[in-house]
């Protein structure tokens, strides 16, 4: 009898490890779609504008005439802040975009961002200096879970010629080592992952003034440029808090009809971060 019981407990054992997967156990830690729908959780709110032939040593001259001036009756555009550097990191064959995974690293800040169309197939990233979720509107919403790991410069310095992929990984490992272990399927020992470029980033902070705009939060202007490629972006966008969603919703749909109608959207609406690996690896 003991011996029967013992049979069918193994039984029941081996059906869970087969059910739940034999990776690591962080990996098979999902989201849950209640998570995005908390009243004090981010949504933003994203436009890509018609970059034309933008450049760089152009960009004064193409943003006035082509940007800001018919922008002019929804939003106001302060100057240009100065230009960062940005760097998403990942393999020729984008095996942590095929993981709905994106590594993102910045003076001060490396970001870690799962994100996909349906909130429950994304891994829920442990949390080290700051976790958020997030929607994300782009023709279509996106769900994104992301991981902040915050530093001082003489921390870890993100010059492209001062760090490698091995760097990376091993200061991720001692900032933050429950979100490395979660990522470890996927980057192993950073084998194939590069650095595919390094992308100039300018901001500028927008004003809305429609007048569903008062629950909106943090607009602005990005412009990026992805030398030494002739490719650019231009977008614009807001964002807000769900519980102010009844507001939000109607004001991107407004802003994206003036947009449409003065023929300043992109046909394409695409990411800023897949438009980086286009730019730099062509997929």
């Amino acid at each position: 009898m003991l011996n029967h019981i013992g049979q069918r407990l193994l039984l029941i054992v081996v059906a869970l490890v087969m059910t739940l997967g034999s990776g690591h156990p962080g990996w098979a830690q999902k989201a849950k779609a209640e998570s995005f729908a908390r009243q004090d959780q981010t949504m933003e709110y994203h436009f890509m504008l018609d970059e034309g032939a933008l450049t760089e040593k152009g960009m004064e001259k193409f943003l006035a005439e082509k940007i800001i001036a018919p922008l002019k009756p929804i939003c106001d555009i302060e100057p240009l802040a100065k230009p960062k550097n940005g760097i998403y990191v990942d393999s020729r064959n984008r095996v942590l975009d095929s993981n709905k995974i994106i590594l993102r690293v910045r003076e001060g800040l490396i970001t870690t961002k799962a994100r996909a169309l349906a909130p429950e197939v994304l891994l829920d990233l442990e949390k080290c200096s700051a976790k958020k979720y997030e929607v994300d509107y782009l023709g279509q919403p996106e769900y994104s879970i992301s991981s902040d790991i915050k530093f001082k410069k003489e921390e870890f310095d993100v010059s492209p010629s001062k760090w490698t992929i091995t760097d990376l990984l091993g200061f991720m490992g001692k900032q933050c080592p429950a979100l490395l272990e979660q990522l470890r399927p996927v980057v192993k020992d950073g084998d194939g992952i590069e650095i595919p470029g390094v992308a100039l980033m300018y901001g500028a902070d927008v004003t809305l003034k429609h007048p569903l705009a008062g629950k909106a939060k943090g607009a602005g202007l990005a412009v990026w440029f992805f030398p030494p490629t002739n490719k650019a972006l231009v977008e614009l966008s807001f964002g807000g808090y769900v519980r102010d969603r009844a507001e939000l919703d109607p004001l991107y749909a407004e802003i994206g009809k003036f947009l449409k109608e003065k023929g300043l959207l992109k046909a394409a609406q695409v990411s800023k971060t897949e438009q980086y690996f286009r730019a730099y690896i062509g997929q």
